[in-house]
């Protein structure tokens, strides 16, 4: 053992200059690994540890509709004074804010959160002027609000503020508010009052989005037994959920997020790993006539590779730790606003982060340099004596098959640890070994495809391609090292470019400017005659209305009232609705036929109040089919609707059909509780958009008014923030990509000094020598680009559609510019790294030689 240890160091100082890239791969792979999931650890341990600040209570029971007297009986019954410590109530919705006569005069859409004595239990609403936060602040008619809701209309602490049509009085403005909306995306600043004094406002009345809420602290021991107490006496009718189940799903969602990231990284970990085949295999190469010595003087196989594995290894852990320091330095470069949103503010390397990228650094390094090390045990003491043996080293026995094999396996396994799921893990993996023979037979086909070339009468082009069959030549390595990270890098990028256009297109190419809400059914005329004088087109307006199932009398399904609903459990939750006799560009019939036109009285059966077309998924989860006969509860009132068909709506475009049901118009549709949503296009001119907001809010306080434009632009904001973490790592990934291109060119550069020697002896000028190097690596380039671009489009193809589930873009432009790029980026490269030898005196060479 000894003598491995001893002979290993020596060959580490004797190499170091070609084991640098190496250790470089090593600790790019390594560092971007423990980077990726340093971060998203910190900010997971962050939002979990804060869980109940960003809930304000232990336990929150919540509704979309007002409590009855049996449902807060049912809840008084399971909130003891031996459970709860203390419990308020708590009312979400959304109403228009202004000034008054004081102030700019600017109309703004604000979340109104109402909240009872003692809210929060948890944490604090941090006031700009330092005082501790107090319920005074905000009964009998008091309102906080954020600093920049100040700014935006024009006003101070202790001015009028009118909300909903109502006066209040500006009481104080908080700067940090961690607690968590309950309804989803928040439409504007939220404003915080006393909730005795919304009850009474008006604010509250038909049609409007209204979120009702009970909080309660409770005792520790009594809290998971209450929250499963509640759940099953409230089923269907609220949700109920704790701090607890929050922390879990945060923790879930980051988990995701860590792993998929993190299955970037080991994308770039394999990069690097083909580095460490290339340069492991030039290596060997060059140190079998050393190997031949070693077993002449007694060396066994054993113990050559031994030595080497050893120097390897070292290698790997030394590179390693290089990566942990270089992702210690760039977590420090991360700048505090990208992550102070997310209530982190600082981020530091996590021990299991380091950890695991170094355990990942090390064994895909020791995979990747098993199979040319095992090449050591092929060399025999005769090469020293007869050159023309060396072949042996090069034929492939059942052990390096073995080995290859094994790898594989390794490197399948490694990915799904990294991803945490053995769908993304075996796509990356199966997306690898297909482009791997690929490449490998490509560089088959390659030499026999060219081989006529090899009589054209210009010299370069004509030992250009004799260099691409000549045995022993870097033909396969290029293609697999190029062809591999070309396949990498544009799978990541293509995912990515995916992934946002998903993301770009759920905002809608043509949005409209404003979105009116809660608007009702007397008040269409007046909206419309407001609107006329600013818009560039007529609104247009959608009936909405909130509707439960209440029972289904079908072929396959037969639920007799909400109980049953209930038990059933895939149509409980609450639906929006909306009644019309065309269908959207977004939908598309399945089965069935939609109708044409309202329903008329003489058209109405015994029965059956309207039709109704179904989305598709409720036929195929829920059961119900063409036929059927269903009952909705719309706000208390009941109305019966036969299934006459089956729609497929695209989800990522809700803004034209976005709806599971929808109604035939009629008679008793007409008479069910509903509003109506306009959507609004005026000049690009934010006066105009200000003025007809202003005019709504006097004429209809009950209106909401969301200027989509504002929206868009917070929206925007966070896309910009996520290109430029996918342009982070998509340049760490080409980096990475570029190294090991860099270096499996410049490893096999030994072998053209030779070459180059004897064409120069016989004339051929650095011009000919130039030509010949970029026509080589040109064609391999431009081959290796194609085959990566073409997996790379499969491998992107396979995670949109079963993996992430979204529509698949191909992305031609971003693949064929990358098959350009490397192709002129392996020619470059090529000529550059052989530049020495290419102007290089041959009587050195021969001398040696």
């Amino acid at each position: 053992m000894s003598f491995v240890v001893r002979m290993a160091w020596r060959e580490t100082r004797a190499s170091l200059a070609r084991l640098l890239f190496f250790f470089l791969c090593v600790a790019l792979g390594v560092a971007a690994i423990v980077v990726l999931r340093s971060l998203m650890q910190n900010v997971r341990i962050t939002l979990t540890r804060e869980a109940r600040t960003f809930v304000g209570a232990d336990l929150v029971v919540r509704s979309s509709r007002a409590w009855t007297a049996d449902e807060l009986s049912r809840i008084d019954t399971q909130l003891t004074p031996s459970a709860v410590l203390a419990r308020t109530q708590m009312i979400e919705t959304q109403t228009m804010a202004s000034g008054g006569e004081r102030g700019t005069g600017v109309v703004r859409l604000v979340e109104l959160m109402a909240i009872g004595s003692g809210f929060p239990y948890y944490g604090t609403i941090e006031l700009q002027s330092g005082q501790a936060w107090s319920h005074a602040l905000v009964a009998n008619q008091g309102v906080v609000v954020p600093p920049e809701l100040l700014i935006e209309l024009g006003l101070s602490v202790g001015d009028e503020l009118r909300l909903g049509g109502k006066p209040y009085t500006i009481r104080g403005a908080y700067n940090r508010d961690r607690i968590q909306r309950g309804g989803g995306f928040s439409f504007g600043p939220r404003v915080y009052v006393d909730v005795d004094d919304v009850k009474g406002s008006g604010m509250l009345g038909p049609g409007s989005r209204v979120m009702y809420s009970i909080v309660a602290q409770v005792a520790p021991d009594s809290l998971d037994p209450l929250a499963a107490r509640l759940r099953g006496n409230l089923r269907g009718i609220a949700a109920v959920r704790d701090w607890r189940t929050l922390e879990d799903r945060l923790g879930r969602n980051l988990t995701i997020a860590e792993n998929y990231l993190s299955l970037v990284g080991f994308a770039i970990v394999v990069l690097g790993g083909i580095g460490v085949w290339s340069v492991t295999r030039v290596v060997v190469q060059q140190k079998v006539k050393s190997v031949a010595i070693l077993k002449c003087v007694g060396a066994t196989s054993g113990r050559v590779l031994a030595t080497y594995l050893l120097q390897m290894s070292w290698l790997a852990l030394a590179g390693g730790l290089l990566g942990i320091g270089i992702a210690g330095f760039a977590v420090w470069l991360i700048p505090s606003s990208l992550i102070a949103p997310l209530g982190v503010t600082s981020v530091s390397i996590t021990t299991s982060a380091a950890l695991q990228g170094l355990l990942v650094g090390a064994l895909v390094s020791m995979l990747f340099a098993l199979v040319p090390l095992l090449e050591m045990r092929r060399v025999k003491p005769l090469l020293l004596l007869r050159a023309d043996t060396a072949h042996v080293a090069r034929k492939r026995d059942w052990q390096t098959w073995l080995a290859w094999t094994l790898t594989a396996i390794a490197l399948m396994a490694v990915a799904v640890w990294q991803a945490d799921s053995w769908r993304a893990g075996a796509f990356v993996s199966i997306g690898l070994v297909v482009v791997s023979v690929g490449l490998l037979l490509a560089g088959r086909l390659l030499v026999r495809l060219t081989m006529p070339l090899t009589g054209s009468r210009r010299f370069a082009l004509r030992h250009a391609i004799v260099s691409l069959g000549r045995p022993g030549n870097q033909t396969r390595v290029i293609l697999m090292a190029v062809g591999l990270g070309c396949f990498f890098i544009l799978a990541v990028r293509a995912v990515q470019t995916n992934l946002l256009e998903e993301f770009t297109g759920e905002l809608g190419r043509n949005a409209p400017d404003l979105v009116l809400i809660d608007i009702q059914d007397d008040q269409v005329d007046g909206v419309r005659s407001i609107v006329k004088p600013y818009v560039t087109r007529d609104p247009r307006l959608m009936p909405l209305m909130r509707a439960r199932v209440a029972g289904v009398q079908g072929q396959r399904l037969t639920l007799n009232d909400q109980e049953d609903v209930r038990r059933h459990g895939r149509m409980t939750r609450e639906y929006g609705m909306t009644y019309r006799d065309y269908l959207e560009e977004n939908e598309s019939i399945v089965a069935g036929q939609f109708w044409s036109g309202p329903l008329s009285v003489a058209q109405v059966a015994p029965g059956v109040d309207t039709e109704v077309s179904i989305e598709q998924e409720i036929h195929v989860d829920a059961g119900v089919e063409i036929g059927d006969r269903m009952r909705f509860s719309v706000a208390g009132q009941m109305i019966a609707a036969r299934v006459t068909s089956i729609r497929k709506v695209a989800w990522d475009d809700a803004q034209n059909g976005g709806f599971v049901f929808v109604l035939r118009p009629g008679p008793a549709v007409a008479k069910m509780p509903h509003s109506f949503v306009a959507f609004v296009e005026t000049a690009d001119d934010a006066t105009t958009r200000g003025k007809l907001q202003r005019d709504l809010v006097k004429a209809y306080p009950n209106v909401s008014v969301i200027d989509i434009r504002q929206i868009l632009r917070s929206v925007r904001e966070v896309i910009d923030n996520v290109s430029l973490g996918v342009t982070i790592v998509g340049a760490v990934t080409l980096a990475g990509g570029v190294l090991i291109l860099v270096g499996a060119v410049a490893m096999t550069k030994f072998q053209r000094l030779y070459e180059a020697a004897i064409y120069r002896t016989l004339g051929a000028s650095t011009r000919v020598l130039t030509g010949m190097v970029a026509i080589e690596y040109g064609v391999l380039g431009l081959l290796a680009g194609v085959l990566g671009a073409a997996g790379a489009l499969g491998l992107s193809w396979a995670l949109a559609r079963y993996l992430f589930e979204i529509e698949w873009r191909p992305a031609p432009g971003l693949l064929a510019a990358g098959v350009v790029l490397t192709a002129l980026t392996v020619a470059l490269v090529g000529v550059l790294a052989s530049a020495d030898v290419l102007v290089k005196r041959p009587l050195e060479t021969l001398r040696r030689e």
